[in-house]
């Protein structure tokens, strides 16, 4: 699999600074969940989703196991598959589930336009993304994109569409006139409503003159949410995957409040399944979740508990344990390490001794596992492993002592301790 110089240094950049997963190039040094991903695409994403069905899966992994890793992966795997993603990083001020209005928003916020080539960013936003789909279909748009056989076929299409919410649809075809006309009052006001944020009254007036009648509320919302899906397969996407990242925002949070988020997050659960056509919602979360909060909550229990991790053989499971993976933690590591080597090779255009890098790559991860015992040590040892390479390559390689490798390992220990970077 190649890779460029320019995602190969992205990918250590984010390895040697803070040992977390970058949003591009995973697929370069991913070891260990192969299985997970060819039964999530055998079963969902080449299959049912694709058919028109809705599902939800959890994925359960301590700090530092691995969670936005795998979420990346997913990502990965739904555009091979012609999906849209929308990625939510939550957090104790990102707090969706509180409102389902917010919800949507954070949707719409996080949609993403994916680039196939490498060199090109992933941008965010639903606006952004309606913006690189309607480039795909007709080219860069300017006024005579109006009569392009394939923007009436677009608009046609669109509107024959059965779509839940008219109000969406208006303000869909309102927006693409509006990009290819550089109508800069008109698009301002649609992206507002379609972002879902607070519209003044000289939007609501300009909506109204489109026929956009309604607004996006909490009663509403996840109809609103449905019409995007829909949209987006109408769009010929075969669906939309939603990816959350917990990390440890429901920790913080209790009481009434944790009553809300729970209920509502049940909520998401069950629409995703119902009326969501094509669309997988996926919510990473650590194990206390599951273990301490979802008993307090007989409904979200009911929808969460599992008899047994997903697999290919228990593909119904909505749980995706990432402590039942391919490959020992040993194994894990060192092949992590091996992958790592040529990526570093390629980001600054140089060679090294894959031998004696490899003796370094065991070296460290015993040390790691050592002295740090709970799961981040993967985390650890990736960051740990691309400053030894960093090191190696500026001055004389050598096999590192044990002694050498706890010293990295100190003082990583330290550096992470001190960054507060979310957990690999």
């Amino acid at each position: 699999m190649s890779i460029s110089p320019s995602l190969a240094r992205h990918i250590i950049e984010n390895l040697g600074t803070s040992g977390t997963p970058p949003a591009r190039g995973v697929q370069h040094f991913n070891v260990g969940n192969r299985s997970l991903l060819d039964a999530l695409d055998e079963y969902y994403f080449s299959s049912y989703l694709q058919n028109g069905g809705g599902a939800y899966k959890i994925v359960v992994g301590d700090y530092g196991s691995g969670k936005s890793h795998f979420l990346y992966c997913l990502q990965d795997l739904a555009w091979s598959q012609e999906f849209a993603v929308a990625k939510v990083d939550l957090s104790p001020v990102e707090t969706p589930y509180n409102d389902q209005r917010l919800v949507y928003a954070a949707v719409a916020r996080n949609l993403i336009w994916h680039e196939k080539e490498q060199e090109i960013s992933d941008e965010k936003g639903l606006t952004r993304f309606l913006e690189g789909t309607l480039t795909r279909f007709v080219g860069y748009p300017v006024l005579e994109t109006l009569t392009h056989p394939n923007y009436t076929g677009l608009v046609e299409t669109l509107e024959k569409a059965a779509i839940d919410s008219l109000a969406y649809k208006r303000a869909i075809l309102g927006y693409f006139d509006a990009l290819i006309r550089r109508h800069e009052a008109r698009l301002d006001s649609i992206t507002r409503w379609l972002m879902g944020e607070t519209t003044s009254p000289d939007d609501t007036k300009i909506l109204r003159g489109l026929g956009v009648t309604e607004k996006i509320t909490r009663p509403n919302a996840f109809r609103m949410l449905r019409s995007l899906v829909q949209t987006i397969r109408e769009l010929s996407y075969n669906g939309l995957v939603l990816l959350f990242d917990e990390v440890d925002r429901m920790a913080s949070i209790g009481g009434k409040a944790e009553r809300l988020a729970t209920d509502n997050l049940r909520e998401v659960i069950d629409r995703t399944r119902d009326d969501l056509p094509g669309s997988m919602f996926v919510y990473a979360v650590p194990p206390q979740f599951i273990n301490e909060t979802v008993p307090r909550y007989d409904a979200l229990r009911q929808r969460v508990q599992a008899f047994g991790p997903f697999s290919r053989t228990n593909s119904f499971s909505p749980q995706i344990n990432l402590e039942r993976l391919d490959v020992d933690e040993n194994v894990l590591m060192l092949t992590i390490g091996e992958k790592l080597i040529p990526i570093f090779e390629t980001a600054f255009n140089t060679d090294l001794d894959h031998q004696t890098q490899r003796a370094n790559a065991e070296i460290l991860a015993n040390a790691a596992a050592d002295m740090f015992l709970d799961v981040s040590h993967r985390r650890l040892f990736v960051k740990s492993f691309v400053t030894v390479l960093a090191l190696q390559n500026a001055g004389d390689e050598n096999t590192l002592t044990e002694a050498e490798a706890n010293a990295i390992i100190r003082g990583q220990v330290a550096e992470l301790s001190a960054g507060e970077t979310p957990p690999y």
